[in-house]
């Protein structure tokens, strides 16, 4: 065997184990069929491939590549059916699905902070509504202080008012026992004038006669 058909042989090894390891996709066309042989005339062994299906390659001769497909038949198709990666089209269908669930994500997204913020707007107006309060607690807190220091005040005003009123009330009871203390005086006073007013009178009376009588007595004498 010649040096040039053992380098051929050892080549073809190469390259069927390198196309058995392979994976290839159905190119942007819609619908590819697999066939038994090296031309489009031969038998379809599966047809309606989509674009971006993927083939297990097996071999590959003059521009035609045979492969497996998902459901396990075999057979050939043109190499410009097919592509090494995933097709444009396929890679754009994926992209966007992945753009409405990050659609769908953001809109979730959005209905969560919409939430939030609503949540965040309710907490504002009952802390505002606390505080409003909390205030106005503050405020009738000082009227009920300020209200008690004007009680005190009064309370003390009203004992002092009371000692006065007491001490008014005992100089007043002094005034009127004082008094009554001088009406009976005075009434005594009066009395003894007037009984030696009248003893005064009865002795005038008295006196009188007895004077006339010793006065005409005398010019009788004479």
């Amino acid at each position: 065997m010649s040096k040039k058909r053992i380098t051929g042989l050892i080549v073809g090894l190469l390259l069927s184990a390198t196309a058995h390891s392979a994976t290839v996709y159905i190119s942007d066309i819609q619908f590819v069929a697999i066939r038994e042989g090296l031309d489009n005339n031969t038998r379809a062994v599966e047809r309606g491939l989509k674009s971006g299906t993927p083939l297990e390659v097996l071999e590959q001769s003059e521009g035609y590549t045979k492969v497996r497909t998902p459901s396990g038949n075999e057979g050939w198709v043109a190499d410009y059916f097919l592509s090494d990666n995933i097709i444009t089209r396929d890679q754009l269908d994926a992209m966007q699905t992945e753009l409405d669930k990050s659609a769908a994500s953001r809109e979730e997204i959005a209905k969560s902070l919409n939430l939030s913020q609503g949540k965040i707007q309710e907490l504002n107006n009952l802390n505002n509504t606390l505080k409003e309060e909390n205030n106005a607690l503050k405020q009738q807190l000082q009227e009920a202080v300020n209200l008690t220091k004007k009680a005190q005040v009064i309370v003390s005003q009203n004992n002092d008012a009371s000692y006065q009123l007491e001490s008014l009330k005992q100089q007043a009871d002094a005034a009127i026992a004082q008094s009554e203390k001088l009406q009976d005086t005075t009434q005594q006073q009066w009395f003894i004038i007037g009984a030696a007013t009248l003893f005064g009178g009865l002795l005038l009376g008295t006196l009188l006669p007895m004077l006339r009588r010793k006065k005409n007595s005398s010019g009788s004498w004479g």
